[in-house]
């Protein structure tokens, strides 16, 4: 995940995707530590690259470093500190890897990206980079199960819409008893990017907590958020990427064998890998 430096699109990899959908390129980057450029894909098993468990950034195959921000250097840091209080760093110098070793363990251990919001619209990092844009596609009747699922999803959208400029509400305001209301948050951070709602943090009382407040407004989408083309078609074998609309590739040769021989390879479709916010990573608070 974060900025394909050819075209400067930010983007989340999936799984064995190590090529930007905006430009046909393998992403690469240049490391923030040793300054060396490199491949997110590996070159021998052409598998992509180990991400950080902690700041979700490549690990530069040099160095080992991800993002120089990533809060496993601090940890690093305070452990080597701690240990050199009772162990002599003269006398110990592979103390500084002990330090790395029980930081290693500890990311491993780890295993959710710590959370961040959005300095924009202070929407999560987790929807702003990833579940928005599902919920984006389900305006053009992708990943829904059915019609009914479709429907669902609008009337919410819809029903949130309809309260008053300035009025304020929380999840638990239109939750369904029994449920944790996680189809009302889909609907309130989709409308929050889309300029309808803003968020406030509000303290629990009697309590240092906070909850997310939303208030009913009426601003322009946020200026990073891309809603176009979220859909692409795909060919299974060469892995060549087509508008939704295309329906075969015409860069395959027909099939040879099968029941399908003589046919041309028919188009899948997925979502793109352009995030649908264009927001730099590292600006998340």
């Amino acid at each position: 995940m974060g900025t394909c430096w050819n075209c400067e699109t930010e983007l989340s990899l999936q799984e064995n995707q190590t090529k930007c959908d905006n430009c046909g390129q393998v992403v690469y980057y240049k490391c923030n530590a040793c300054k060396e450029e490199f491949l997110v894909e590996d070159k021998e098993s052409k598998k992509k690259l180990e991400e950080c468990k902690l700041c979700g950034f490549f690990k530069c195959p040099h160095c080992g470093t991800c993002y120089d921000g990533c809060k496993k250097f601090s940890w690093q840091k305070q452990i080597l500190k701690i240990l050199s209080q009772k162990i002599p760093l003269g006398q110990y110098p592979e103390l500084p890897q002990l330090a790395k070793q029980i930081t290693d363990y500890l990311e491993n251990e780890k295993t959710s990206i710590e959370r961040k919001n959005c300095p924009e619209r202070n929407v999560p990092i987790s929807y702003a980079k990833g579940r928005i844009k599902s919920l984006l596609a389900k305006f053009e009747d992708y990943r829904v199960k059915d019609s009914e699922d479709r429907e669902a999803f609008l009337k919410r959208i819809n029903e949130l819409k309809r309260l008053s400029l300035g009025e304020t509400a929380t999840i638990s305001t239109f939750r369904e008893t029994g449920s944790y209301g996680q189809e009302y948050r889909d609907a309130f951070n989709l409308l929050v990017c889309l300029g309808k709602f803003e968020i406030k943090q509000e303290k629990k009382k009697d309590s240092d907590e906070t909850y997310d407040l939303f208030v009913r407004c009426d601003k322009e989408p946020c200026p990073y958020l891309i809603k176009e083309n979220l859909v692409i078609s795909y060919c299974p074998k060469c892995k060549k990427i087509y508008s939704k609309e295309k329906k075969y590739c015409d860069n395959c040769p027909p099939k040879t064998k099968g029941k399908n021989k003589g046919q041309l390879w028919e188009l899948k479709k997925r979502l793109n890998n352009k995030d649908t916010c264009q927001m730099y990573r590292g600006y998340f608070k």
